[in-house]
């Protein structure tokens, strides 16, 4: 998969996992029109599952499954530091790293949205260099999966956008530890 590709990926879930509301359902054809022209079947086949899903869901209804989806569930909210930290002071320290790590690579980060925001994260995902976005993969990549596991588990169709994450994380190299792992590493790390 090309770095246009893996933008586009990126992109599209982020907008895929974006609260759905009226604003939100005006650019749905855009990104439809962004997953087709992915090349990978593995992961242009998910992702245009969900799209579609939600272009024919009711916008109430569509509003009300993501936020008992991600706003009530505690395990599956997309603050993926929240995993690890819950509301501890820890997490407020890793927010102010994330968000050095952000500038580092020369974006600006505004205050509207914490940096550990799926969404957040993949749009920065899908500018920033290759090299940024391995390490930070290497270091989310698990808590990516594991709330992609707990989607699944609840039978949740956002789940598949989740497998197209992963899949494409394998492709930039990424390859998250098995279940119970503490992190992810790149597959050419050696020690």
């Amino acid at each position: 998969m090309n770095s246009e590709q893996q933008q586009t990926v990126f992109l599209c879930v982020s907008y895929l996992l974006s609260y759905p509301d009226e604003q939100w359902a005006e650019s749905l054809p855009d990104c439809l029109d962004a997953i087709r022209s992915l090349d990978d079947e593995t992961v242009r086949a998910p992702l245009l599952a969900v799209a579609e899903q939600l272009a024919v869901t009711p916008a109430r209804e569509r509003m009300e499954q993501y936020v008992e989806t991600f706003d009530f569930g505690k395990k599956t909210n997309l603050y993926l530091t929240y995993m690890t930290n819950g509301e501890q002071r820890e997490r407020g320290i890793e927010l102010v790293a994330l968000k050095a790590r952000y500038e580092a690579a020369g974006f600006a980060v505004s205050d509207h949205e914490l940096p550990d925001y799926l969404p957040l994260m993949l749009e920065w995902m899908a500018y920033a260099d290759q090299e940024h976005t391995t390490a930070l993969l290497a270091d989310y990549a698990g808590h990516i999966r594991e709330i992609g596991d707990r989607l699944a588990a609840a039978g949740s169709p956002y789940a598949q956008l989740f497998d197209a994450l992963n899949h494409t994380f394998t492709q930039l190299g990424v390859t998250p530890l098995p279940k119970g792992g503490a992190t992810a590493w790149p597959a050419n790390f050696s020690g």
